[in-house]
């Protein structure tokens, strides 16, 4: 399946799960308070750290393999199984710790149960891996579909009964024991006991995922350093507005990055010896990604305060002024996010591995600086962080496709320009009439609509590669 076939139905099920996310975060919020959210931050800091552990890169390993045996597939299967299991039973064990930790006892409960979603996804892991490696992206799609709409069916009922934090919790367990056995019905694989874990299929995957988990790991640290930092030095409610700003933040990033990463890696990694096509492929898909998030995550900066007030309430403000700063932060990452999809197809993760250490140091330096004064500095030496970390990313990368930051900068440039003259245009508006103007929903939309079509018409003017796809929908459209 192609790129752009790949990119479809990734597209179909990440936009469905926007959908999900924006019930989550809009809807849950005003039955769920700060602090509950708080927990659940708190809790994901422990839970995204043992996701590393769970796979150790071998899911990667089997769609980045040229030649792939049934053997391998079963030691990496029974690997991730018991890795799984054994996670699930530290998390609950280490529950009280943990809490002590937070000064939060009711994290005990909390660990406890989203233990259980360790087994459930890994021991599906095999198979979802197998599903992508052939590009059944059309099978994983209906997959995530229903299985999110479930979840949040859960996770709505939950808070409209008062369970706060458990409807998050509860709905995280949905999501993993559905994914799971969906996955398992799709995949025409299955295991075998008979020679269970070769040694020898673990050797010749281990430099490959070693590097992996290792970059994995030091990954999570750069990501999740800040909800443990604030949690433990600042406040549970400023924890919670960090947190749901982050999740607004995270939305270009989860959707489109997502569906780039997704798409990408298997095509790459059936053409990692061919360095003109992977460099067309990515650079056109920065392209892309820019396209979109640099205009939208701007104009989210500029309009965050009166977005936020009107969106989720006043007890929300603070998520405004904290957004200005992570919106920007979000351009950064949603291209930095789609590196690891050509270093992986290239089998260069230890590359990877080093840039992921250079990027934690950034980044937890800033935290560890910002945290000694307020949440918007905080913020705003997260933005810093990442674009130093994007330097040596980028050169690395483009030197290993044999491209250059010339090529990069001539394909982005006419995003970057555009998304430049959207901005002066809509500051200058709001200057004269006041951001107290755009205090209603039908304000906000026609003033978003306004910055879009500036937009629009500035990437027209500016760019061949959008005039070029604007003209041929004309022809096909009036043919």
């Amino acid at each position: 399946m192609s790129l752009l076939a790949n990119a479809k139905w990734n597209s179909f099920s990440q936009f469905f799960k926007i959908g999900i996310q924006l019930v989550n975060i809009v809807y849950l919020a005003k039955l769920i308070p700060p602090a509950e959210y708080g927990l659940m931050a708190m809790a994901l800091v422990v839970l995204n750290m043992a996701i590393l552990l769970r796979d150790l890169g071998t899911s990667a390993a089997i769609i980045q393999r040229k030649e792939l045996t049934n053997s391998l597939i079963n030691t990496v299967f029974w690997l991730n199984t018991f890795m799984g299991l054994a996670l699930a039973v530290i998390v609950v064990l280490a529950s009280p710790v943990i809490a002590e930790i937070y000064h939060q006892p009711k994290l005990i409960p909390v660990l406890m149960l989203l233990s259980i979603t360790f087994p459930l996804s890994s021991c599906a892991a095999a198979h979802l891996a197998l599903l992508e490696r052939d590009s059944k992206f059309k099978k994983i799609s209906g997959i995530e579909i229903s299985s999110s709409m479930v979840s949040v069916i859960v996770a709505v009922v939950l808070a409209n009964l008062g369970y706060g934090v458990y409807s998050l919790v509860f709905q995280a367990i949905t999501l993993n024991l559905m994914s799971a056995i969906q996955f398992w019905l799709a995949s025409s694989w299955r295991p075998f006991l008979r020679e269970f874990i070769k040694l020898d299929e673990l050797k010749s995957i281990f430099g490959f995922s070693a590097n992996l988990s290792f970059f994995n790991f030091v990954n999570y640290f750069s990501r999740n350093a800040d909800s443990f930092i604030i949690g433990k030095f600042m406040s549970v409610f400023i924890l919670g507005n960090y947190s749901l700003a982050y999740r607004i933040m995270l939305f270009p990033l989860q959707s489109l990055t997502f569906i780039a990463s997704r798409s990408l890696y298997p095509v790459l990694s059936r053409s990692q010896d061919n360095n003109a096509d992977i460099s067309k492929t990515y650079l056109n898909c920065v392209f892309v990604i820019l396209l979109i998030t640099a205009p939208l995550m701007s104009g989210l900066a500029l309009l965050s305060k009166p977005f936020v007030l009107m969106v989720f309430g006043q007890q929300w403000s603070l998520v405004g002024d904290i957004l200005k700063c992570l919106a920007p932060t979000a351009i950064i990452q949603s291209v930095l996010s789609t590196a690891g999809s050509v270093f992986m197809a290239k089998g260069r993760t230890d590359i990877l591995m080093k840039l992921g250490i250079i990027g934690t140091i950034l980044q937890v330096g800033a935290f560890l600086i910002g945290v000694h004064f307020d949440i918007i500095t905080f913020a705003l030496l997260y933005f810093v962080a990442n674009v130093l970390n994007a330097f040596p990313v980028m050169y690395c990368l483009l030197k290993l496709i044999n491209s250059n930051f010339k090529d990069l900068i001539v394909k982005i440039a006419p995003v970057v320009g555009a998304t430049i003259v959207m901005v002066v245009a809509m500051k200058f508006t709001i200057a004269h009439i006041g951001i107290d103007f755009i205090s209603t929903f039908p304000r906000l939309i026609s003033f978003s609509l306004f910055g879009g079509a500036i937009y629009f018409l500035s990437i027209a003017i500016l760019s061949t590669q959008v005039r070029g796809v604007i003209k041929s929908v004309a022809r096909k459209k009036y043919s």
